[in-house]
């Protein structure tokens, strides 16, 4: 099989899914909640992770292939590092991250390398920063990460910049960093309006950033914000709460929550995973173009928080976590977001 995903593939569910919203639309009748009941997407379960089951993983991706490493096992931070190539669903082991074994790490990709930075060994908070090259397999230490050291971070990649933000270092924080990898430097940036915050949750649409979630004081926040690169400037969006009388954030209450994974396929995001305080299984996509989230078919495996998130040629994906400190999951599971849930499809 090709490395390649189908040219048609995203075409086609989409189809799928205009049949299934037509059909849902004349059953159901005009409704003035947008998150009214809905099964559509449907999760399939992938290759399990070749390494040990681990929570706080990173994640990235780079051409064709994520990489997944590092993350806590239950018993020990770990340093193993991985290739997962969806059109063959087959893990390969790579070189090990030479670094401080460590979890609660943040992972961004910038023109064809990728990044690990921060992070926790179980007794130091870090700060150091590594490349990986997955065209010689082969890791090489660049220049720190510019703020405190820490963990509970969250990071992301626009155009040839990465950018980190938010954590725990002894305080809250919401300080914001890029790195420019042709200059080897980091630059503080303007931050976010809002909370401080740990574990809260990031992904990129067409070059615009998003950040929400995470916990500041041990309390859950539901503030939502768009960064745009190009301006340099933050934008806050609807919170994520049930603010006012309007049905379309009745049920939002329920996207609040921390250590939740991500991924982008074409112009939406969906989230799944994390707690509040409980683990939460729901899962919710979100529309940049109206600021509004649906609710789409739960998350089928184990209840859980610290796994990664990842996207590869408008495919996504949820790998690892944990149910805490002790139980540690090596799962992964594919969403096809135009599909009816429970479908049998390849």
């Amino acid at each position: 099989m090709s490395k390649l995903v189908d040219s048609n593939y995203l075409m086609r569910y989409k189809l799928i899914y205009a049949g299934i919203f037509l059909t849902a639309l004349g059953l159901t009748g005009c409704s003035k909640n947008n998150n009214t009941t809905t099964t559509l997407g449907n999760w399939i379960q992938r290759s399990d992770f070749n390494g040990n089951a681990r929570m706080n993983a990173v994640a990235f991706v780079i051409g064709n292939e994520a990489y997944l490493g590092t993350g806590f096992d239950g018993q020990e931070r770990l340093n193993d590092f991985w290739e997962y190539d969806p059109s063959l669903n087959a893990w390969i082991q790579k070189a090990n991250f030479p670094g401080t074994p460590r979890s609660n790490a943040v992972g961004f990709a910038v023109d064809g390398k990728g990044y690990i930075t921060t992070g926790y060994d179980g007794v130091n908070y870090l700060g150091d920063t590594w490349q990986y090259n997955p065209t010689s397999n082969s890791w090489t230490q660049v220049a720190n990460f510019g703020g405190t050291p820490r963990y509970g971070a969250t990071g992301f990649a626009v155009g040839d910049t990465g950018y980190v933000t938010c954590g725990y270092d002894g305080n809250y924080k919401k300080d914001f960093w890029a790195y420019i990898p042709s200059s080897n430097q980091w630059t503080l940036e303007i931050s976010m309006g809002g909370n401080k915050r740990i574990n809260a949750t990031s992904f990129v649409i067409n070059n615009i950033a998003y950040l929400f979630g995470g916990t500041d004081n041990n309390a859950e926040v539901n503030d939502f914000w768009a960064y745009n690169p190009a301006t340099g400037l933050w934008t806050q969006k609807r919170d994520i709460n049930n603010a006012n009388d309007s049905s379309y954030d009745a049920d939002y209450t329920s996207i609040e929550r921390d250590e939740a994974a991500a991924f982008v396929i074409g112009d939406t995001a969906y989230v799944a995973t994390g707690e509040n305080p409980s683990l939460i299984t729901n899962v919710w996509q979100y529309d940049p173009n109206t600021d509004l989230w649906t609710s789409r078919t739960a998350f089928p495996g184990t209840p859980r928080i610290g796994a990664v998130g990842f996207s590869v040629n408008n495919r996504g994906f949820i790998a690892t976590g944990g149910n805490g400190q002790t139980t540690p999951y090596d799962d992964l599971w594919e969403f096809q977001p135009y599909v009816q849930s429970g479908t049998n499809t390849p």
